[in-house]
């Protein structure tokens, strides 16, 4: 009895042992806290612990998501001290977060602790990221350039029997003659291209011949893409921009604009022409979107790698966190693993999304949306099975197709200058949309516009940035 009774206290001992110590070798599994832009709110629940597991097999950490939905949220995450592992960023935030501590210098952990990552983005696209010469973020390699298209309603095309070709970064022209061979046909009471208050155009007359040195002052201050001196220069007092904002008026004008797209809340759907950032293949998803039949993609600008589009989403490693290193792999994980990426973008296979081919996916609900385009890049994603498969190709091509700014790896710092560019800010929102939806005349409108923003200290600004610019690159 007295050896059976120590074999049994033997065995409990044995057994509380190897519980405690599984107990203790899954706390010390690191959990990454991830501030996810637009993600679903599935903090806690079975999707990510589905992912949770997935990450722990591959890279011995575990996943907490926590969504946010703007920057104002996560500038005071970062200035409360507030520790987290990874977090999105965009140009416009984040050399100002790096500025004040956020995040975390990467630039020789990279090739050590992600070195599939470290190559897997092409060189000059890290360039990008690049904060006094160091990398504080993992650039998201998507459509990385910037490649302006145009999408026409085919019905019109094949119904005025218009040519749709135009000259490339010099294409307004060519649109006012597929615009007014529309509005000509289709009467008095048709509106060929419908904006809402606003307007858009102040993101597509200089689109791709400016680097705005991501400034935050794109419609007003630049360097031409490839200009040899770097010069920098006033846009609205280039003469090819103001040409094409007189064109914007005289659409508005003729009512080739809605006329009233100074009140318009939103656009309708049904648009027959709209422009976006895209590729070709896009004109599905736009269609699709916009209950059309059938778009026909109309490329207006060669594909542009600059700071701004390359900064345009990134993942971040946050300077608090204690496991930079398992942070990384994390995002190297995103970008090398194809069955992780789809769980990231698509889901829990069979309860969000099933495979109808091994790269081409059919969401089977709505529930589970994020914003992939903030998660990772595409080029290991699947397409989804109302996207072209030659999606992701497109994408690609036009990056290796893409002219390199002369200003890549440049960024100005702002921080001098916080009180004259929320002046700036405050000024172009009285002129800006109704410039930008032809109602007013550019003639008119823009001197003023110059004449505000000179008194709020814009030649200063301009005086600066040719000063970084040239002390940069002596």
């Amino acid at each position: 009895m007295k050896k059976a009774l120590a074999l049994i206290l033997a065995l409990l001992c044995a057994a509380s042992w190897a519980f405690g110590a599984a107990r203790t070798q899954q706390s010390s599994v690191p959990t990454l806290v991830w501030y996810s832009l637009g993600h679903p709110d599935v903090e806690g629940g079975e999707d990510v612990r589905l992912l949770s597991d997935y990450m722990q097999e591959k890279i011995g950490a575990r996943l907490e998501i926590r969504p946010y939905d703007n920057d104002d949220r996560m500038r005071m995450i970062i200035t409360s001290g507030e520790s987290f592992d990874l977090a999105w960023s965009s140009e416009y935030v984040y050399q100002e977060f790096v500025n004040i501590g956020g995040y975390a210098d990467i630039t020789d952990l990279l090739p050590v602790q992600s070195p599939a990552l470290w190559n897997f983005i092409p060189q000059m696209i890290w360039d990008g990221a690049k904060v006094k010469g160091r990398i504080y973020a993992a650039p998201i390699y998507k459509d990385t350039s910037a490649t302006l298209f145009g999408f026409l309603d085919e019905r019109y095309v094949q119904k005025y029997n218009i040519d749709t070709t135009v000259t490339l970064n010099n294409y307004m022209a060519d649109l006012d003659r597929i615009l007014r061979t529309i509005k000509t046909g289709e009467g008095s009471q048709f509106y060929p291209l419908y904006m809402a208050k606003g307007g858009i155009m102040s993101n597509y007359t200089t689109a791709n011949r400016y680097d705005d040195l991501s400034a935050g002052l794109s419609n007003f201050m630049g360097v031409r893409l490839n200009d040899p001196n770097r010069r920098v220069v006033s846009i609205l007092e280039q003469p090819e921009v103001l040409a094409a904002y007189r064109i914007v008026h005289k659409w508005y004008q003729d009512g080739i604009i809605n006329p009233d797209a100074p009140q318009a809340e939103s656009t309708p759907k049904g648009r027959v022409f709209l422009f976006d950032q895209a590729w070709p293949s896009k004109a599905q998803t736009q269609a699709a979107l916009e209950g059309v039949e059938r778009y026909v993609p109309i490329q207006l600008t060669t594909p542009v790698i600059s700071t701004s589009s390359i900064r345009g989403s990134m993942l971040n490693v946050g300077a608090n966190s204690r496991y930079k290193n398992e942070a990384l792999k994390f995002i190297e994980l995103i970008n090398t693993d194809h069955k992780f990426r789809d769980m990231l973008a698509y889901g829990i296979e069979g309860r969000h999304f099933r495979y109808v081919s091994p790269n081409v996916v059919e969401r089977l609900t709505d529930t589970y949306m994020p914003y992939e385009w903030a998660q990772g890049t595409f080029f290991n994603l699947s397409t989804t099975s109302d996207q072209p498969a030659t999606t992701w190709d497109e994408v690609r091509a036009q990056n290796e197709a893409a002219d390199v700014s002369v200003l890549n790896g440049f960024s100005m710092d702002i921080s001098g200058f916080r009180n004259e560019l929320a002046n700036i800010s405050a000024i172009s929102q009285r002129y800006m949309g109704d410039i930008s939806n032809g109602s007013s005349d550019p003639d008119v409108m823009i001197p003023r516009l110059l004449a505000e923003l000179r008194a709020a200290g814009f030649d200063r600004i301009i005086a600066e940035a040719q000063r970084q610019i040239d002390d940069f690159y002596k």
